[in-house]
């Protein structure tokens, strides 16, 4: 094993992963993926590899970078994010794009409390009126039957979806 190898290689994998980590937060998953990705492309025997990669988890831990709170500050940041563009969203949505990036289910459920009904309903609202221009029917009746199908579609809850459309019809 050529020690001075190894720390050629930690070096690079290191500042990689801590480049990685500079534009945005990551789950723990992703931080571990992209850890093992810059690993693999070592030219490092398996055992150098095992070593390497302990070695860089260690350091980032002790750096502070990967924490048992990043997955939670993951989740939150995301959600608020969501609320702050503008966006629609709904929870089935969000607990598929955080499942996805590998964040237990306690967390993801933590996390989905803070999504309040009014911004359900403002998302519903928002993308009920962008669609009802071009839905097509002959009466009251078949566009409001289509709209409600297409949210619906969408995974919004019924209940704020009949109010929501119940508001537009009030409205038109």
């Amino acid at each position: 094993m050529d020690l001075n190898n190894l720390d050629k290689a930690y070096s690079r994998v290191y500042f990689k992963v801590l480049n990685f980590l500079s534009f945005s937060k990551r789950s723990e998953s992703e931080i571990l993926g992209k850890i093992q990705t810059y690993i693999f492309k070592t030219h490092l025997s398996p055992k150098e590899k095992e070593i390497l990669k302990d070695r860089v988890i260690t350091n980032l831990k002790s750096d502070g970078y990967l924490t048992e709170s990043n997955d939670e500050d993951y989740a939150s940041s995301y959600i608020q994010g969501l609320k702050n563009s503008g966006k629609s969203f709904n929870k089935i949505r969000v607990l598929k794009f955080l499942l996805k990036k590998g964040i237990s289910k306690d967390i993801i459920d933590e996390s989905l409390s803070e999504i309040e009904d009014e911004d359900i309903y403002e998302s519903v609202l928002k993308e009920a009126e962008k669609k009802i221009k071009y839905i097509k029917g002959e009466n009251n009746f078949q566009k409001k039957q289509k709209l409600t199908t297409f949210l619906l579609r969408k995974g919004y809850p019924y209940e704020t979806v009949s109010s929501v459309i119940d508001t537009l019809t009030d409205l038109q």
